[in-house]
């Protein structure tokens, strides 16, 4: 690692480097007041306006989500005196999991606590319209309650676009690595499973699957064998004693080779996390979720299921916000709600992650390219999908039901309609996955005075709504 004199930054004491990346360096200070340890993320060179937006958008994307408990939090940004970027960020002395894996492994059951922990964090991110793109190893951290921290959203992306497209070979699903597509939520949930594996295994899936294909190969090379297999061949079985054949029926379908067969959202990652942990290990961990209750409906919480596993001491911090109490606001919080379907390229990385690629151009006609931090993506576009039309409801003779009508505006193959009742702050979130492919439903009238539900048109390729239909019908 090449060093360099840290920066002086005004408050701040510089202590030590602590990292090096191809666009930025991280080192150690400690905060003068509030009096803390804190990593500092400077940019290699001085800004040009490409790499000024590069950091406002890593600080700006972390700063709507830090505040969950399971993602790194940004607590400032600036210029340093010679003209560099800078972003300040919470230390995690832990290190990252690309680290402990040189070393350690984790149980299956350790995996699962950790999975729904990140599951959370990433459906977080997801509703604020976020798209991480490049969730790996070395982008959970460790912080010193050995609690997982989702980092590194200078890659990210967000469905009003973004200067790049960028990936990391061995944790990128089948489609992203043909260029398909850029990603959205359903590549996250991909990532995230491949990373979870190799907590477990110590290699991501197709690494451990298809160590003789790859055989020795080293650089360009391996990352060429690895990507054509991850593209052609199917994803196997995993005979590995390790993981449990129910732990491994989850993964697997987060693993799926088509998009439309992994699970629906990151939220419904972590419910199948926890039912097939109290399957197997008697306990369930709790999802953090803001709005979301701790354990899906069918699953009872046992005295147990609130502490971790002991073989896993960590502190959950407290958090937790007042939820919204008028329409307006759910309104406002389900228009977030929505398939992700742009990113930026990756501006920080551990030196050894060489496996990248950034993707130039869109669809089939895409070229593959090593990859190069500062090369725009000036190709890459957000497609709209419209909101749907006429929605309205009307209550049964009984008063019991409300059926709900409404008009696609735009028909295609392959839509579909995602539907949940607002005003119920304990149903509203977590029934964002209702599907149909009808353009009208039936729901149990409220108790109150007016039932309302809101409806997003969803893509045969799971692109949403940017903004859900609502409508109320009122009692007669």
């Amino acid at each position: 690692m090449r060093l360099r004199p840290p920066a002086q930054i005004p408050g701040y004491t510089p202590v030590k480097q602590l990292g090096s990346g191809s666009e930025a360096d991280v080192y150690l200070y400690q905060q003068h007041s509030p009096t803390r340890q804190v990593a500092i993320k400077i940019s290699k060179r001085t800004l040009d306006p490409q790499a000024a937006a590069s950091f406002r958008t890593e600080a700006n994307f972390m700063g709507q989500v830090s505040s969950h408990p399971y993602i790194l939090s940004v607590f400032d940004s600036g210029v340093t005196a010679d003209g560099c970027g800078y972003a300040v960020f919470e230390y995690a002395p832990g290190g990252n999991y690309k680290t402990f894996l040189e070393h350690d492994r984790l149980s299956a059951n350790e995996m699962l606590t950790v999975g729904i922990d990140l599951a959370s964090a990433l459906f977080t991110a997801h509703r604020k319209g976020i798209v991480h793109r490049d969730i790996k190893p070395s982008n959970i951290l460790i912080n010193a309650q050995r609690m997982p921290l989702l980092a590194d959203f200078g890659i990210a992306g967000s469905i009003y676009g973004g200067p790049g497209v960028g990936f990391t070979i061995a944790w990128a699903p089948p489609e992203v690595l043909s260029r398909s597509g850029g990603g959205n939520e359903s590549s996250d949930i991909f990532s995230l499973a491949a990373t979870l594996f190799a907590l477990v295994m110590g290699k991501s899936p197709y690494e451990y699957a298809y160590a003789d294909l790859l055989g020795d190969a080293r650089g360009a090379d391996r990352a060429k064998r690895l990507q054509q297999i991850v593209c052609d061949k199917p994803l196997p079985a995993f005979h590995c004693p390790e993981i449990p054949a129910p732990v491994g029926r989850v993964l697997r379908q987060a693993l799926s080779y088509a998009p439309e067969d992994r699970y629906y959202s990151a939220l419904e990652f972590a419910r199948a996390m926890q039912r097939v942990q109290r399957e197997v290990y008697g306990h369930a961990m709790r999802t953090t979720v803001e709005g979301v209750p701790d354990f899906p409906p069918d699953m009872r919480p046992r005295r147990e299921s609130a502490a971790k596993p002991a073989d896993l001491p960590r502190t959950r911090r407290s958090w937790g916000r007042p939820l919204a109490v008028t329409l307006a606001v759910i309104a406002a919080l389900a228009a977030v709600m929505v398939v992700f379907v742009v990113a930026v390229a990756p501006h920080m990385d551990a030196a050894s992650d060489t496996n990248r690629v950034q993707v130039h151009g869109s669809g089939s006609g895409g070229s593959v390219s090593p990859r190069n931090d500062s090369d725009p993506d000036a190709a890459v576009s957000s497609g709209s999908v419209p909101s749907v039309t006429g929605l309205a409801g009307t209550y049964s003779a009984s008063g019991d039901t409300v059926t709900f009508t409404w008009t696609n505006p735009s028909p295609r193959d392959g839509d579909a309609y995602a539907w949940s009742s607002v005003g119920d702050a304990e149903n509203s979130t977590d029934s964002q996955g209702t599907i149909t492919e009808s353009t009208s439903v039936e729901v149990d009238a409220s108790g109150e005075v007016q039932t309302c539900i809101q409806v997003s048109l969803i893509r045969k390729n799971r692109q949403m709504s940017d903004t859900p239909a609502i409508a109320c019908a009122t009692r007669p």
